[in-house]
């Protein structure tokens, strides 16, 4: 599969596991054991707050049974920058709620999110 494919594959693994709340999918998008967000969102006020979490911890919430993941609509990769052979860089519309910018690497022949940057819309 060519990087391009398996890029887009594994951002979609993402999207679609956090809306199913599917583990095997989340796993396949992250490199869970260093991966990490970082962002910012609407806080109560409507202002911007900055919020960090490691996915590590973050997926075991997304899978919870009392989690209600939020509607999105249709994802969009906007581009995709692979700078070596080893890492690239996505820009992702989350449904028009977030822009997400993802970090990836390539481990053992497969790309993986390290880490992710968004901005609440």
């Amino acid at each position: 599969m060519k990087d391009y494919e398996a890029i887009s594959e594994t951002v979609f693994h993402y999207f679609e596991g956090y809306q199913k709340k599917d583990r095997k999918l989340l796993e396949r998008a992250f490199a869970v054991d260093v991966a990490n967000m970082i962002g910012y969102w609407k806080n109560d006020k409507g202002e911007l707050e900055l919020f960090t979490i490691p996915y590590k911890e973050l997926i075991e919430r997304w899978i919870d049974p009392e989690f209600v993941p939020q509607e999105f609509g249709d994802g969009n990769i906007i581009s995709i920058h692979i700078f070596s052979d080893v890492g690239a860089t996505v820009v992702f519309d989350c449904g028009g709620k977030y822009l997400d910018t993802f970090q990836m690497v390539k481990l053992d022949g497969c790309w993986k999110i390290a880490n992710k940057f968004f901005v609440d819309q």
